[in-house]
């Protein structure tokens, strides 16, 4: 079995095009080979599935983290200095069409 999840951790790594359908043909070829028996398959499909979702949201979060370690601005404060530069530019003109 950690045979398997090593393979399922590896087939995972292609994590953002994963699929069912994906994980049923990588249990199928394991099953030809005889490292997952025909009755232990579903679950095998569903260990695979709920690994590659537990590695996505790992990946996001170290990434989250990485980002949020980054100091980098968001829209939103950009949105706010732009509505501040535009009124300090209102301003400016409105003293020098004085």
């Amino acid at each position: 079995m950690q045979d398997f999840l090593k393979k399922a951790w590896l087939f995972g790594v292609g994590i953002f095009d994963f699929t069912k359908e994906k994980a049923e043909a990588l249990v199928s070829e394991m099953v030809k080979r005889g490292e997952v028996s025909q009755q232990e398959s579903p679950q095998a499909v569903e260990q695979i599935l709920d690994k590659a979702q537990e590695m996505q949201k790992a990946l996001f979060e170290k990434v989250k983290e990485i980002i949020g370690g980054m100091n980098l601005a968001r829209n939103t404060d950009l949105e706010a200095l732009e509505k501040r530069v535009a009124a300090l530019e209102e301003e400016i003109k409105g003293k020098a069409g004085s």
